[in-house]
């Protein structure tokens, strides 16, 4: 555990220490139990997408907690375990429909992480990510719907969204990254197939290697941290998978590759870090450290508007220019995953970069113009 030198409440450091005993699969401190903050604790659990984990911890403690927040921690626990449960049944259907109609496919992400924690329920989830045949698109929407799926959204980027009471929630990816992410991933992850290994017991059914599955979420995490923000949960499913991985993966590869993609200092300082803050071993923060573990804590599972104006204007401040005209004019990942029509017939672009614009100065929820409005806004403070 990390000593107590950072500028941050009792909470936050209780926090990570259940967190701690979590990974540990020890029992809390009942000294620890009876000084907590718990409605503060609780709180924070929320906000960072761990109050199944860190309820299942107290459980274990000696002392008898009771109260309605506790009530209320409970049923945030006994709500993740239940969904873990539907999401897992409701994918192994969609998969035997994949199987059936040759669709190649792999589940992504929290997925394979849920599986290393130390208990089923522990690391909630939101959703399901999977990566599929984007030849099969259309099939995949028109069963989905079938199966009484609301269509969130589908054709309009590298994933589509499908929902249906009472918790499922799948995010069906035709490509890894797309759209308006960095260039570099799109073409790294372009024939992705090549990467993909069988699973011995389905003749449809891939998973990545070790290696190429770390190097995948070390970028997911990227993408997010760069972005909104992204809390302590991206921390501790690093440290969960390089507990469970490390010891047997090919670092040689995985540095190499990481260089490829643009991220190997981020993974350093990520790795590094997460092993001080999940240690059981009391271990003292460099300063940069103590910067970064506050901006996980203050972000939360998938971070904050504030982040993200905040990148917003560093960027705009690097090239202003050159950020509004980027805004304004899409490059050909955007125009392939959102506009296919344009993509597809050159012609009309000068038409829709007006029309892109018309819209955006006469629609108020614009995000485009409402972003540009208010960096013009800083920028003459």
């Amino acid at each position: 555990m990390i000593e107590k030198t950072l500028e941050i409440n009792d909470s936050f450091y209780t926090f990570l220490y259940l967190l701690m005993c979590g990974v540990e699969g020890k029992p809390p401190s009942s000294e620890l139990l009876r000084e907590m903050n718990m409605e503060d604790v609780y709180q924070i659990s929320v906000y960072h997408t761990l109050s199944a984990m860190t309820y299942m911890v107290l459980e274990k403690g000696q002392d008898i907690l009771e109260g309605e927040v506790f009530k209320n921690w409970k049923k945030e626990k006994d709500k993740a375990i239940r969904k873990n449960i539907l999401l897992d049944r409701e994918r192994e259907r969609i998969f035997a429909f994949m199987e059936e109609q040759g669709i190649w496919h792999m589940p992504l992400k929290g997925i394979i992480l849920k599986e290393m924690y130390p208990a089923f329920g522990m690391r909630q989830m939101a959703d399901n990510d999977i990566l599929y045949d984007s030849n099969f698109q259309k099939p995949l929407c028109i069963w989905m719907k079938e199966q009484g799926y609301k269509v969130i959204s589908c054709g309009r980027g590298n994933h589509d969204v499908y929902e249906k009471k009472p918790v499922y929630n799948y995010e069906m990816h035709t490509a890894l990254y797309g759209g308006e992410h960095n260039p570099v991933w799109i073409t790294y992850y372009e024939n992705i197939k090549e990467k993909l290994i069988a699973d011995k017991k389905k003749k449809y059914s891939f998973h990545f290697t070790d290696e190429d599955f770390y190097i995948y979420i070390i970028t997911h995490i990227y993408k997010h941290f760069a972005g909104s923000g992204t809390g302590i949960r991206s921390l501790l499913d690093v440290y969960i998978y390089l507990q469970a991985k490390e010891a047997i993966m090919n670092w040689d590869y995985i540095n190499e590759e990481l260089k490829k993609v643009q991220v190997s200092d981020f993974e350093g300082k990520v790795r590094h870090l997460s092993q001080k803050v999940f240690s059981k071993e009391l271990q003292k923060l460099t300063k940069k450290e103590e910067e970064l573990l506050k901006y996980f804590l203050y972000s939360g599972t998938y971070g904050t508007l504030e982040n993200h104006v905040q990148h917003r204007l560093d960027q705009f401040e690097t090239d202003k220019k050159g950020y509004i005209i980027k805004r304004l004019v899409p490059d050909e990942e955007f125009y392939k995953n959102y506009v296919p029509f344009v993509y597809e017939h050159k012609w009309s672009r000068p038409f829709f970069i007006i029309f892109r614009l018309v819209r955006g100065l006469f629609r108020k929820d614009r995000r485009i113009m409402k972003e540009i409005k208010a960096l013009k806004k800083a920028e003459s403070r």
